[in-house]
C-alpha cells in the first residue's frame, strides 16, 4: 500500500528542517574554534587582544552565512559534514592544548 502524497511531503519537510538545523549547528561548530584560533594568532602576532577578538568576530560573522549555504547546497552532505565535524573537533583540541600551555 502506497503512502499518501501529503504524508511523504510531511516527512520530506521534516527531513529538510532537520538538515537545516544540523547545517546551522555544524557551521557554528566550525566557526567557533576558527574565530578563537584566529584571535589567538592575531594576539600572538602583536595585535591588541581586544582588537584581535573584534577582528576574528567580524570575520566569523562574514564566514558563517556562506558556510551554511555551502552545507545546504553540497551534494555529499554526510561526508562533508563528517569532515567539517572532524576539523572542528581538531581545532577545539588545539584550543584546549593552547589554553593549558599558556
Amino acid at each position: 500500500m502506497k503512502q499518501p502524497a501529503s504524508r511523504k511531503a510531511g516527512a520530506r519537510s521534516r527531513q529538510r528542517a532537520l538538515w537545516l538545523l544540523l547545517a546551522l549547528l555544524l557551521a557554528y561548530l566550525l566557526i567557533w574554534p576558527l574565530s578563537a584560533l584566529a584571535a589567538l594568532a592575531l594576539a600572538w602576532l602583536g595585535q591588541a587582544p581586544s582588537e584581535a577578538v573584534l577582528s576574528s568576530s567580524i570575520a566569523a560573522f562574514v564566514l558563517y552565512p556562506p558556510l551554511v549555504l555551502w552545507l545546504l547546497c553540497v551534494r555529499r552532505r554526510v561526508l562533508n559534514s563528517l569532515w567539517l565535524g572532524g576539523v572542528s573537533l581538531a581545532m577545539l583540541a588545539a584550543l584546549r592544548v593552547l589554553a593549558e600551555a599558556g
